[in-house]
């Protein structure tokens, strides 16, 4: 008998995602608060992946090179150091200082609950404008509509994307683009404003910015990680407040998101704001004048201390000391990754490292007390990595020391865009990053 040739099946519509469990998380740093984290079945994370494969090189071409939240290459330290790059004068005065700052006002968005309230039916309509495919753009919409499970009940999502899914963070970049589009002029021209210019969009962008600041007009310059952004103001305060003000009525009508009234400034840059967990602000040297600054917050370090305290607190002794080094490595390891990038981060690292080489003391001492602290201090072992320093070791495992970690500026030429997201016939936007700021 001839064997039958078995074609692919075509899709029958029937597919229906099922609710998400909803499970509340306390927010770090902010007691009595909580932040919903939506959790889809495993059937639905399956498909939600699918559809991501399926999107996101249609949607990654198209996002704009000052969003840096939740892409394929990209990362807080790129935000920051376009940030820095952007805000470095670039004109001195007759003494060679710069002391012309070109955006000295920053406006501080804070976006209130922003993955819940975001509006189904205008980002599906933006899904639809790249999207000609009805059974995808419908996939969406079941996602969207798929309801939550809390306390076993059943609530309907009106509005918002489950924060948790696979696919939630491309949907709510896709509604917060419309921030970028406010500020095309000054960001990268989709369009021509005059056919016979041969530039670029950032190139074009670039000129807008010159011949406004030039002509006294004030410029917005946005940059975004995922809800979290900031505009940087070339202007005077009342230029930043009205903006602020015309801001929160487009993102209103644009996405149905609310600026939060409270947490939402115009700060100084002078006087300096924390985003995305670092310190940004602009230093005055004598010598040579106004320079940006990537610092780390003063109240980072002493919860990286308080954590650290209450990982040797007394009732932690029944482990060895390999084990709690297992247990602090991680830890100290990735805070040093992240802020290995900023002004001063040496001294840091090295003052934490004697905090929590005297907290491992501290934590032997109660854990044999009958020893006497020579004793103790002598159990320090020369390091595997570099055999001239003593450490905490127990076998092959080690103290992880943070003034090891090399201290270096971050590079923007460090970013890779991915292949899939290159559209043909339109440049590539990391390869213009030393003309994209002024």
């Amino acid at each position: 008998m001839a064997s039958r040739t078995k074609f692919p099946t075509v899709p029958t519509g029937a597919y229906r995602p099922s609710p998400a469990r909803c499970k509340l998380i306390p927010k770090a740093g902010k007691p009595g608060e909580f932040r919903p984290l939506g959790i889809p079945t495993i059937k639905d994370r399956v498909v939600q992946g699918a559809a991501k494969l399926i999107l996101e090189p249609i949607f990654e071409a198209q996002f704009w090179h000052v969003s840096y939240g939740f892409r394929p290459g990209r990362s807080a330290h790129g935000a920051l150091e376009y940030m820095r790059r952007a805000s470095l004068p670039q004109k001195r005065d007759s003494d060679t200082r710069r002391s012309r700052m070109p955006y000295p006002w920053v406006i501080e968005g804070d976006i209130k609950g922003c993955f819940d309230n975001i509006n189904h039916h205008l980002l599906l309509d933006r899904i639809r404008k790249r999207v000609a495919d009805r059974r995808v753009v419908r996939l969406v919409g079941q996602f969207l509509k798929a309801g939550v499970l809390a306390e076993d009940q059943f609530f309907r999502t009106d509005a918002g994307t489950p924060q948790g899914g696979i696919i939630s963070p491309m949907l709510a970049n896709i509604a917060l683009s419309t921030i970028e589009e406010r500020y095309e002029r000054w960001t990268f021209h989709r369009t021509k404003t005059q056919a016979r210019r041969k530039s670029d969009g950032l190139k074009a962008a670039k000129s807008a910015r010159d011949s406004d600041r030039i002509a006294g007009r004030c410029i917005f310059l946005p940059v975004r990680y995922a809800d979290d952004f900031v505009v940087l103001v070339s202007g005077t305060q009342e230029d930043a407040l009205a903006e602020k003000s015309a801001l929160a009525d487009h993102l209103h009508r644009t996405t149905g998101l609310e600026l939060s009234p409270e947490k939402t400034r115009v700060t100084a840059m002078t006087d300096g704001f924390e985003f995305l967990g670092f310190r940004f602000g602009m230093h005055w040297d004598k010598r040579y004048g106004y320079g940006p600054r990537v610092e780390i917050p003063d109240a980072k370090p002493a919860n990286l201390r308080r954590k650290v305290k209450q990982l040797t607190r007394p009732n932690s002794i029944s482990g060895s000391l390999g084990e709690k080094l297992l247990e602090l490595n991680p830890i100290l390891r990735g805070w040093a990754n992240y802020y290995r990038y900023c002004v001063g981060a040496g001294h840091v690292f090295v003052d934490l490292d004697w905090y929590v080489g005297l907290r491992l003391y501290c934590w032997l001492r109660r854990k044999r007390p009958k020893a006497m602290a020579s004793e103790l201090w002598r159990s320090k072992l020369h390091s595997l990595l570099r055999p001239t320093r003593r450490v905490w070791r127990d076998a092959l495992v080690e103290q992880h020391l943070l003034g090891w970690t090399p201290v270096c500026r971050y590079r923007l030429s460090w970013m890779r865009q991915p292949d899939f997201a290159m559209s043909s016939g339109e440049p590539d936007f990391l390869s213009f990053c030393k003309r994209e700021v002024s």
